[in-house]
């Protein structure tokens, strides 16, 4: 499984002109082989969250359309990052994914909403659970941002068989050294590979976000990262029988014991 996963600059607000980046950015890249596109968190927004009752997407479109046609277009999954979306009137902060032939096939809105940054304040957290979801039909699973503090959520996706796990993010740059350890942690402790997409630059709030979008393998290397302030593509091909390969020289889920962990 051959992965790109693209880092850039929000335009704080404007829809219509994060949509035409992300258009730019489909366009002048070499999509020859690549089986899954993934962009980040909050992308068409950034977080103008005083205004994200106006401009928050409505069951997911247009935006959804929009990287359907992508999809269609370059023959490729797009892992399509999280959108502010408006549905039954509540705001989630939420991810979607379309397979090769523009099928929407998996949604899921954050259940970790980030203090730090207001979300609470102004938008719901989602109340169902990650599941895993098939591209090419390899059984993978996906995480928006602060959700890469619960190690939880991972397990449930590792005890699941995931073999890919995408997180999508907006990580301020002042916790730049949790963001590149948590991604490692998580690839070790799940042994699977962690594939992710952050954004770069600063918003009018204030926040400045640290870019190093990466890929991580089941042992923890990384394979590919990007740096803290470019727009950029990062790129890797995974090798999914490693995973196997990896639990079965490690195999910590045989050796757990729950009957032995006071919290689960």
């Amino acid at each position: 499984m051959i992965i790109q996963s693209f880092q850039f600059k929000i335009a704080f607000g404007d829809i219509d002109k994060n949509m035409q980046k992300v258009k730019k950015m489909f366009e002048e890249t070499d999509l020859a082989n690549t089986d899954v596109i993934v962009l980040p968190e909050m992308w068409t927004t950034g977080y103008d969250l005083k205004r994200i009752q106006e401009i928050a997407a409505d069951n997911l479109e247009p935006v959804k359309g929009f990287i359907s046609n992508l999809a269609k277009t370059y023959n490729v999954n797009i892992v399509a990052g999280s959108i502010a979306n408006k549905k039954e009137g509540n705001i989630k902060n939420t991810a979607f994914v379309v397979n090769r032939n523009g099928e929407c096939i998996y949604e899921y809105s954050k259940i970790h909403l980030v203090p730090m940054l207001d979300e609470p304040k102004y938008l719901t957290g989602g109340n169902s659970k990650v599941n895993i979801f098939e591209l090419d039909r390899e059984r993978v699973g996906l995480v928006i941002c602060y959700d890469l503090r619960f190690p939880e959520v991972f397990r449930d996706l590792a005890m699941d068989d995931a073999q890919v796990i995408f997180v999508v993010a907006e990580w301020p740059v002042e916790r730049t050294e949790h963001w590149v350890t948590l991604l490692k942690a998580r690839a070790i402790e799940n042994q699977c590979y962690i594939v992710s997409s952050n954004v770069t630059g600063s918003q009018p709030t204030g926040t400045t976000f640290a870019g190093k979008s990466t890929i991580v393998d089941p042992f923890g290397d990384i394979l590919s990262e990007a740096d803290i302030s470019s727009e950029m593509k990062i790129k890797a091909e995974l090798d999914l029988d490693k995973v196997k390969r990896v639990r079965e020289d490690i195999p910590i889920f045989s050796s757990r014991r729950k009957e032995m962990y006071k919290f689960l």
